[in-house]
């Protein structure tokens, strides 16, 4: 017996109220500043592409993808799993119900990918996937130079030419134009009803775009960093802008194209209602379980060994150091962190000491606590002091001006101006612990 028009909703509702700890989690990282808010952009796209959409005949059984997909997540919140992973899980299983609720599908692969899209994870992707990508723009881009007769090397994310060390920094790695990529293709792809074979199209033209854009986007800022080309400052900014439009635009005609070729899939047949069933009781005990499973207690969870602590250093590039309380942030940020954390000050800077036993997404950039505390943050260039080099950015909040420059040290002497770079670098057992993470906040002059 088909269900009433609103049997949908409650099965959202259900599935939702099922993940509160998600949505918790979500609305508190789509407005805690720490990521880009176009999260919800994503979600609203999902949502219209779902209500416009003419219902049609659902598949067999069409609880039994998110059901499963919701038994998963149980299992990852009783093994303690990060939220951002269980969001993964929710945000799949939120897009299974209303693939066969809305669509005739098992699964649509643009509603889910505008699912996962909504979700706020800009900065863990910029943590996992920063440097890979920073590292695959840096070897096309060398290949690019290479044509033009420059004999460009390149050492991790930095291009080495005549002595010269040109760091490819994180905001070049393309995590936001990978985001605004996806998030192209997957609403053209959903609001047009693209077919699968359209779609795989789609993704693969995208992906193939961005990567092009993002290793031309290098090459191009290569010639300004390096001194090649003199440009005014602005230059950098507008070189990046400019690839970044250039490529929307490719992607958006290639759509366009992909949109017009006819599909070999028949459209799903329309009904006059929903043609869903009502919540089946064993998907409600699942339901109720899944909100159950975060009052239990983890399992699975192996703790580190422990590192004995070396004590705070009482001198900073020779100025003496006096401690500081934390800040409300700091001391929730220390709850879970791997090591400790400290606050001094040489009389003129402010200065934050992590050290850390073991590689762990808790060493997050500066920058991120920055934005949690109502900062505005501007990235700078790359800072070389000596053999030593700074990550900088300009943070700005009302009156106040600072320029922080951040970078991490290793007992054997590796060194590290992005956590992204150094995170891959431990996993990959180039570098062993204990690490040192500096952060230096100087007064910056009011423009």
């Amino acid at each position: 017996m088909r269900a009433p028009r609103h049997a949908g909703v409650a099965l959202f509702a259900s599935l939702t109220i099922a993940c509160w700890p998600v949505l918790v989690w979500y609305v508190q990282g789509s407005f805690d500043g720490s990521n880009d808010p176009w999260g919800l952009l994503a979600l609203a796209t999902a949502i219209g592409a779902l209500w416009r959409a003419a219902p049609a005949s659902p598949p067999d059984r069409p609880l039994l993808l998110p059901t499963a997909l919701l038994l998963l997540y149980t299992a990852a919140t009783l093994a303690a799993l990060p939220l951002s992973l269980r969001a993964l899980l929710a945000a799949l299983a939120l897009a299974a119900l209303g693939s066969a609720w809305r669509l005739g599908r098992r699964l649509d692969f643009p509603v889910a990918l505008l699912a996962l899209l909504a979700l706020p994870l800009t900065a863990s992707l910029q943590f996992y996937g920063g440097y890979p990508l920073r590292v695959l723009a840096g070897s096309l881009a060398v290949a690019l130079l290479r044509l033009n007769g420059l004999a460009v090397e390149l050492a991790g994310a930095v291009l080495l030419w005549d002595g010269r060390q040109i760091a490819i920094d994180a905001p070049c790695s393309g995590i936001r134009m990978l985001w605004a990529g996806a998030y192209l293709m997957a609403a053209a792809a959903a609001l047009c009803r693209f077919s699968p074979r359209q779609t795989l199209a789609a993704a693969a033209l995208t992906g193939s775009l961005v990567i092009a854009a993002n290793a031309v986007r290098a090459a191009a800022l290569f010639y300004l960093e390096s001194g090649l080309l003199v440009l005014p400052v602005w230059a950098h900014t507008a070189a990046g802008m400019s690839v970044f439009v250039a490529a929307g635009l490719l992607i958006m005609h290639g759509l366009y194209r992909i949109e017009r070729t006819p599909s070999a899939e028949p459209a799903c047949l329309s009904v006059r209602g929903s043609g869903y069933v009502a919540l089946t009781r064993p998907a409600q005990l699942i339901c109720l379980l899944a909100a159950l499973a975060p009052f239990a207690h983890g399992v699975g969870r192996a703790e580190p060994a422990a590192v004995p602590f070396p004590g705070w250093p009482t001198r900073f590039e020779g100025r003496p150091l006096t401690a500081l309380p934390l800040t409300p942030l700091e001391e929730r940020l220390q709850k879970d962190f791997p090591g400790r954390v400290g606050r001094f000050t040489d009389g003129q800077r402010e200065i934050i000491l992590r050290w850390v036993t073991h590689a762990s997404r808790q060493l997050h950039p500066s920058s991120d606590c920055f934005k949690a505390s109502g900062y505005r943050v501007e990235t700078l260039a790359i800072k070389r002091i000596g053999d030593q080099y700074w990550s900088r950015f300009l943070a700005t909040r009302g009156a106040i001006r600072l320029d922080v420059a951040e970078r991490i040290d290793a007992p054997d002497g590796g060194q590290w101006s992005d956590v992204s770079a150094w995170y891959w670098a431990a996993q990959l057992g180039h570098t062993h612990g204990p690490w040192w993470a500096v952060t230096v906040a100087a007064p910056a002059p009011l423009q």
